[in-house]
């Protein structure tokens, strides 16, 4: 079975990161052959440098008389309108953004088309396909980059809050001028491995921008130890997407609380570690649970296609 996934040309995101990871463990499953199919820029080496390691074959353009699987990421999900002679999926990274790429008439399309299978990032994800009436409905978990699930040893942390500054809204901005005397660091033109030693030595990340799935950065800063506050926006307002309690609405009645919270936390680091261990826990087992998705997955794209196959 031939599988194509379509992912953004030369472009290195959490979204595009997780496209890679799916192609990878889907030619784990025998009988599988799974093939980046790059859009955009495709020229020269399509292949963003970041993901070189998942040894990933591509494509830059549909085979000829493909009847294979095409999998489509959610902001290209009216795409599976255009491919109807292939066993079509779309995989939900995210819920907030696709229509804005959409036209209103061809997400009504694809939502409606019970023959295209559904996959989900998360249970923010989920809730809406069932919501809207959608059938065929699988979950299937992504991971961050496995350098953040490596052991290491706990060194002293500093009393330093983190934050996405692409996510820094006028929200996050008033806590910030609430909070004279704290520290709080953007996590910004650094690398990785600064990345990972950044929060490996800080205590606590905030967020308080849109969640339209299990976003990337605040899963990063649990596995390396830090504590988390965020909104209760889109994924986050979901214990099975973010498994913890410092979740605060996003109203100004409620900065003052949110300052209480980030000053209690550097306070009491040790102690507040601990209420984010099950979330730790259940992300380290996101990389057992994968391969069990894929599997069950694959196997949904077999019968379908020995369904259109009359096999």
């Amino acid at each position: 079975m031939q599988v194509l996934v379509v992912c953004p040309a030369k472009f290195a995101t959490g979204g595009t990161e997780a496209l890679h990871y799916f192609t990878n463990q889907l030619n784990q499953i025998d009988g599988v052959d799974a093939y980046m199919w790059y859009w955009g820029d495709t020229s020269g080496d399509p292949c963003a440098d970041a993901f070189k390691g998942y040894g990933c074959k591509y494509v830059k353009e549909l085979p000829d008389d493909f009847d294979g699987v095409i999998v489509f990421p959610e902001i290209w999900a009216n795409e599976t309108l255009r491919h109807t002679g292939c066993t079509r999926a779309i995989w939900w990274l995210g819920i907030d953004a696709y229509a804005n790429w959409t036209a209103p008439g061809e997400c009504g399309a694809f939502l409606d088309d019970d023959s295209i299978i559904h996959l989900a990032q998360s249970e923010y994800a989920l809730d809406f396909l069932r919501k809207v009436g959608c059938k065929q409905i699988f979950k299937l978990d992504d991971i961050v980059n496995p350098d953040y699930y490596a052991d290491y040893q706990e060194e002293t942390r500093n009393n330093v809050v983190l934050y996405n500054p692409a996510k820094a809204t006028q929200f996050m901005a008033k806590i910030i001028a609430a909070c004279p005397g704290v520290e709080f660091k953007p996590i910004t033109n650094m690398t990785r491995a600064q990345v990972i030693d950044t929060m490996r030595h800080s205590k606590l990340y905030i967020d308080f921008g849109e969640f339209p799935g299990r976003e990337r950065m605040p899963r990063e800063a649990a596995l390396c130890g830090c504590c988390l506050i965020t909104s209760k926006i889109g994924a986050a307002a979901y214990l099975k997407d973010f498994a913890h309690d410092y979740k605060y609405d996003m109203k100004d009645g409620h900065v003052w609380a949110i300052v209480r919270k980030i000053r209690y936390v550097l306070d009491n680091y040790d102690e507040c570690k601990k209420d984010f261990d099950t979330f730790r826990d259940s992300l380290r087992e996101d990389i057992q649970r994968i391969p069990k998705q894929v599997k069950q997955i694959t196997g949904v794209f077999n019968e379908v296609q020995h369904n259109h196959s009359g096999i």
